[in-house]
């Protein structure tokens, strides 16, 4: 008999790679913020609002990826091909990225309709120009990724990330600062930069993918079908959450440039804290999805148990690190003793929601390791849009909070989100050790 202990063991290795797969993907986004925090308080004010604008896009794009993980541990475990998920993900990505970059492209040609600061306006128009085709590159590359994760192939993926990160920061510093016959393109620069690394990686995974676990090109509708089903859900939740951060941060961009700009440094400090979880429910749904298709319940409770454990041990750090030594990591972003003030006020109530936001997104993918999406993406709706924000601009607006108020809305929002996952799973898990999984 495996003991918890040895699950959490086997699960702290496994995933890694991945966490550090995770936060290299955010360190694209703070690469840039670093770099730009060296040109101007305009471009970071002006990066965080374009970003914070294309992110919904990218991940929603990248919530159908997820479900190829989850499919192929599944069918492993039931001992069946993965022959046509490939081809049939790649196709889903194609359809939902075209349908996405079309939208996309419809908002920037309506920019004005945002009503943004004059000084960032233009900004960000360019920034979506150039970095939204990047839609496609990244995801193409994590539908690779997540058929990699299956087969327990975690280092490629996750070393090119980190290795093309520093080719991004690299590439960031030489266009928006000019260098030699190039010349200085300011955000225009980070957001080519964006675009060219994208899409080398794109291509650097699919020759690897081609050389060592090779796939069939062709497509199957019942696959196609099953990664749609899987992964929608999976998109709207986490445009659901997503859209939520972009909307506050385009909120806080009318403010003034201090907020907009702080807004902006704590939301990528945020954000990187969140993809270690993030990558431990990566992780979840691989192991708990092959337990799931073993029809083994109880090799299935000890993974998600082993994953919290994980996810919960690293949030407490984080939230005692925003606590107690703010102004250091802000520092890391800029010098600017207004910005620091600021922030430092911010990172007191994202200290406040690490722990539940740490739980509910793992439980997010140990969920999807068992097939359960719908439900993740009706109490995302239900946490985010009707408590988060409501609560977050009560605080900012009435209270005059301004930027820390929508952080609390997001804290309390993110926690009902938490007990709501929770519950679900010990309903789900209940079904399933009674009856098996369903077919």
């Amino acid at each position: 008999m495996i003991s918890l202990k040895s699950r959490v063991k086997e699960l702290a290795l496994f995933s890694i790679p991945i966490i550090a797969g995770q936060i290299g993907q955010m360190f694209f986004g703070i690469g840039d913020i670093m770099v730009a925090g060296r040109y101007s308080n305009e471009v970071v004010s002006a990066l965080g609002v374009a970003t914070g604008i294309l992110a919904p896009f990218i991940m929603v794009g990248l919530g159908i990826t997820y479900a190829v993980s989850a499919i192929a541990s599944q069918r492993r475990g039931k001992n069946q091909e993965l022959k046509d998920l490939v081809g049939s993900s790649i196709m889903a990505a194609h359809i939902c990225g075209a349908a996405l970059l079309l939208i996309l492209s419809l908002l920037i040609y309506n920019l004005d309709l945002l009503n943004l600061p004059d000084a960032i306006a233009s900004k960000v128009h360019i920034y979506l120009i150039f970095a939204g085709p990047s839609i496609f590159p990244i995801m193409i590359f994590q539908v690779f990724k997540e058929y990699l994760q299956a087969y327990d192939d975690t280092y490629y993926a996750n070393g090119s990330i980190l290795a093309f990160n520093v080719f991004n920061i690299f590439l960031n510093i030489i266009l928006m600062f000019g260098l030699g016959p190039i010349p200085e393109l300011g955000i225009k620069g980070a957001a080519i930069a964006t675009l060219i690394s994208r899409s080398l990686m794109a291509l650097v995974i699919l020759k690897y993918t081609i050389r060592k676990h090779p796939f069939d090109r062709l497509w199957s509708k019942p696959t196609l079908k099953s990664v749609i089903n899987l992964g929608i859900p999976i998109s709207l939740s986490t445009l659901i959450e997503v859209s939520l951060f972009s909307v506050v941060t385009v909120l806080v961009g009318k403010m003034s440039i201090t907020a907009s700009a702080s807004h902006n440094i704590v939301l990528n400090l945020a954000s990187l804290t969140f993809m270690v979880p993030l990558a431990l429910a990566s992780s979840a749904s691989v192991k708990v999805g092959g337990s799931y298709g073993k029809n083994d319940p109880k090799e299935l409770l000890q993974y998600t148990l082993a994953a919290e454990i994980l996810s919960v041990g690293f949030m407490i750090t984080t939230a005692l690190c925003y606590f107690l030594i703010p102004g250091l990591l802000l520092r890391f972003a800029t010098d600017d003793p207004e910005l620091l003030k600021y922030g430092a006020g911010m990172l007191v109530f994202v200290a406040a929601f690490q722990i539940p936001d740490g739980i509910q997104v793992t439980m997010s993918g140990i969920l999807r390791g068992m097939g359960v999406t719908k439900e993740v993406m009706f109490f995302a709706l239900i946490s985010n849009w009707a408590i988060g924000l409501p609560v977050g601009h009560y605080f900012a607006v009435t209270k005059g909070m301004e930027a820390a108020g929508y952080w609390a809305g997001l804290a309390s929002g993110l926690t009902v989100m938490c007990l709501f996952l929770v519950c679900v799973f010990f309903i789900k898990y209940k079904k399933f050790k009674a009856e098996g999984p369903s077919s």
